[in-house]
């Protein structure tokens, strides 16, 4: 909303500089957005007087020009434009100027002569579009007054954010009556009069009717005859640019002005176009058409409410007027409307048909039903004013639902132990009078509160309570800080569990990724997911139709993205929810880890030839997470999992129950989601399930003070063999076992076909001794026999 403070001043005296009365607005409820100073492109623009005239001597189409600019010498232009002469008065835009578009005016040469200024046009000042001219005052303008004071562009305008519940605050009215109520001062409301003829208003000039009175509560007019229309005096003009609308005509004008004075739209109707002599407030039939007055032809379909006469449609009721009806310069009398239509009918019409306007802004938040009168009294009178018409005797009104006030009792003790401050009883009655509430007292702590009929938004002693502190001021109200005893409650374990989980990944050295809980359908078929999906009924776009089964698809688009953007060193993590349909309708919700790799890491000092991650860099970080997390008693079997490669993943069991599953991304996956650079590999885990296996305990063992002893072995094993389970069964052949670590894994030409030589360490110690050499052996023999008897390995020779 714009509220121009020139104009603000006509309602109310304001004393205070713009940054007070910035401060103010925005303390009180209506915040300031923006301050434009409007003429700030003006300096150094003032009026002047041609007082020599003569051509240029090297140009048939320039003029050398003596501008008397009301200093000591007349300033020595050259100007191009065909429209001025001897004894004109001009605007001149003197050395030192910027005007808009950053157009610095300077001492120049134009054909070898010196110009020290320029005479300007509409376009130049950035006032209008008409830039084949310079502009021409009247004779009446004084030399050397600076051009923004005498054209009234020297005005301030304040853009304010008004909230829905506050449409009476969308005038300059409803403004002042906000600044006087701060300010204790009074509103000084527009004085007219309303000069009417002996001929009365009747059902022979035009009859009018409400039929949809659930959606039209109110609907008056008043005819005024014998109008001129024609351009508006210049403070009008004024007016209505400063709301940053363009001037039409008067009446039209007037329209418009009434609109940013009161909150209160109006439409006035050709008389000559309303045929049958009738107005009906009437649901559109399907198929109507009307031309609205910005020109597009609209087909009303869905019983939209609009205002007709015998034949045709002539408005669509509180959103925009048709061409059909609308004013010219062949008016001669016109229909004036002031109506209320209910908020909900405008807002869902104005959907409906893709058009909205101030008109409709307005009625979309509900306007003052009780001041359809004053409203219609005043813009007559104004237009009667300015267009020599004459209004004729009373006044059309159809209101078929009448307004009733309602009476709030106010509590004082309650409001005061709300606001945390003792205001006196007497402060609470003036600031409420002030904001134009009637009060009566109910008793010594309690007053019944009637709000004005443009305060909808206040029915309960609440709202009554927010008026009293706005208006007293917050910064007037001391901070105390509540005292309560507060029992601290617990952390609910899976949000811990989730908190732990993302510290051990980051600490492990993966970046964390947060991705939308949303996938298309096009992931379903990505990742060839079978299960029953929760599919959104009303997505925000296709590409989120689905709330994910899954976490694999966004960290695979995070890969995509960063490979296409030259990332090569890729470690994610993301610890989320997955949802699919449960009972009832309801989505079940489980909560997931995942993980990420693909690339290489980045080279640095130490690591100067990166090598690719590959599946055991990801089974490394899997590990080091479960082993964080407090689980330790897991297998790892062959994945049998479609997204993954066969044979590059595996399945994490803990007993029968799989918890996880990671490996390389299936080369078909890969190529679907467009990642062809680098191999990728994922691991998911369900951290939900992985709760009820989690240690809470964390267990510390005195440091074993006898020394270890180390084996490596070279076992010759088929390719189809899984060395971890091979690994887990070697830890429990003997109590002197510490660790078992594999090292290498080597397929070539000394090694027969569908073999593999496998390298593995062990850490071999006694708690209570040195271990003997026999033990060491017994052991080892022990280690190899296992070996060969389950695994059909040998030692490589």
């Amino acid at each position: 909303m714009l509220i121009s403070l020139d104009w603000l001043k006509q309602y109310v005296d304001i004393k205070e500089d713009i940054k007070q009365l910035e401060n103010t607005l925005t303390m009180i409820g209506q915040e300031v957005e923006a301050i434009d100073i409007q003429g700030k492109d003006l300096e150094n623009v003032v009026i002047g007087q041609v007082i020599e005239y003569g051509k240029h001597p090297e140009a048939d189409k320039l003029t050398l020009l003596k501008v008397n600019v009301g200093e000591e010498e007349p300033l020595q232009i050259v100007c191009g434009a065909p429209n001025h002469k001897l004894g004109d008065k001009v605007v001149v835009a003197k050395i030192g100027a910027v005007l808009p578009g950053d157009f610095k005016i300077k001492k120049s040469k134009i054909r070898g002569v010196e110009s020290f200024g320029m005479l300007c046009s509409e376009v130049e000042l950035g006032l209008g579009e008409d830039g084949d001219g310079i502009i021409i005052l009247p004779e009446t303008a004084t030399v050397g007054q600076e051009y923004r004071e005498y054209a009234g562009l020297d005005d301030v305008v304040f853009e304010l954010e008004i909230t829905p519940n506050r449409p009476d605050c969308l005038s300059h009215i409803g403004i002042a009556r906000e600044v006087a109520a701060y300010y204790g001062r009074k509103v000084k409301y527009p004085d007219y009069t309303v000069s009417e003829i002996i001929e009365s208003i009747n059902n022979n000039h035009v009859s009018t009717r409400i039929e949809d009175k659930e959606r039209c509560k109110r609907f008056a007019g008043r005819i005024i005859k014998n109008v001129t229309v024609q351009e508006s005096p210049e403070w009008l003009k004024k007016r209505v640019r400063s709301m940053g609308l363009k001037p039409v005509n008067n009446i039209v004008d007037i329209t418009n002005f009434i609109l940013f004075e009161y909150n209160q739209p109006l439409h006035a109707y050709d008389m000559e176009k309303i045929e049958g002599k009738q107005l009906v407030v009437r649901a559109a039939t399907p198929g109507e058409k009307i031309v609205t007055l910005d020109g597009m032809e609209r087909e009303l379909n869905n019983g939209e409410l609009v205002v007709a006469d015998e034949n045709k449609v002539l408005a669509i009721a509180g959103i925009m007027g048709g061409e059909n009806s609308k004013v010219t310069e062949d008016t001669k009398t016109i229909f004036l409307e002031v109506a209320y239509f209910t908020p909900e009918n405008i807002r869902r019409t104005s959907k409906n048909i893709g058009l909205a306007s101030d008109s409709s802004y307005r009625f979309e938040r509900g306007l003052d039903i009780e001041n359809v009168p004053e409203v219609l009294d005043r813009a007559a009178a104004l237009i009667a004013e300015l267009t020599g018409g004459e209004i004729l005797h009373g006044v059309m009104d159809k209101y078929t639902e009448k307004y009733e006030k309602i009476e709030i009792p106010l509590n004082i003790p309650r409001l005061r132990a709300f606001m945390g401050k003792d205001i006196p009883h007497d402060t609470v009655g003036t600031i409420l009078t002030n904001l134009g509430l009637g009060i009566k007292t109910l008793d010594q702590n309690t007053l019944l509160v009637t709000p004005p009929s443009y305060r909808g938004d206040l029915s309960r002693p609440e709202d009554l309570y927010e008026e009293v502190i706005r208006i007293y001021g917050f910064e007037n109200i001391e901070d105390k800080m509540p005292v309560e005893e507060i029992t601290p409650g617990k952390e609910d374990k899976g949000i811990a569990i989730v908190g732990r989980a993302k510290n051990v990944l980051a600490k492990v050295g993966l970046q964390e990724v947060i991705n939308y809980s949303f996938v298309s359908k096009e992931a379903i078929e990505v990742l060839g997911i079978t299960e029953p999906t929760m599919v959104i009924s009303n997505p925000i776009s296709e590409d989120m139709s689905v709330m994910r089964p899954t976490l694999r698809y966004s960290l695979l688009g995070n890969i995509r993205d960063n490979l296409n953007r030259n990332q090569n060193d890729l470690r994610f993590f993301e610890v989320s929810k997955v949802f699919k349909p449960g009972e009832e309708g309801l989505a079940e919700e489980t909560y997931r880890v995942a993980m990420a790799l693909a690339g290489k890491e980045d080279k640095t000092l130490w690591n100067p030839k990166p090598e690719a991650y590959d599946f055991f860099s990801l089974k490394g970080f899997v590990e080091k997470f479960l082993e964080y997390m407090g689980i330790s008693r897991y297998q790892l079997t062959r994945s049998e999992d479609k997204n993954f490669h066969p044979g590059r993943s595996a399945d994490i069991k803990i007993g029968k129950f799989v918890i996880g599953t990671f490996g390389e991304v299936h080369p078909d996956v890969a190529e679907a989601m467009g990642i062809k650079k680098e191999r990728a590999y994922i691991a998911e885990l369900d951290l939900t399930m992985m709760m009820q296996y989690m240690g809470n305990t964390v267990k510390y063992e005195r440091i074993v003070k006898y020394p270890e002893v180390t084996r490596d072995l070279a076992i010759v094993l088929d390719t189809d063999v899984l060395v971890g389970a091979m690994i887990d069964s070697i830890k429990k052949t003997s109590n002197f076992i510490e660790k078992v670590e594999l090292f290498d894994i080597y397929q070539g030409d000394k090694i027969e076909e569908g073999k593999k030589s496998v390298a593995i360490s062990i850490v071999l110690r006694k708690k209570d001794g040195t271990l003997e050499e026999n033990e060491i052996n017994t052991t080892v023999e022990k280690i190899l026999g296992l070996i060969k008897k389950s695994y059909n390995g040998e030692i490589r020779q």
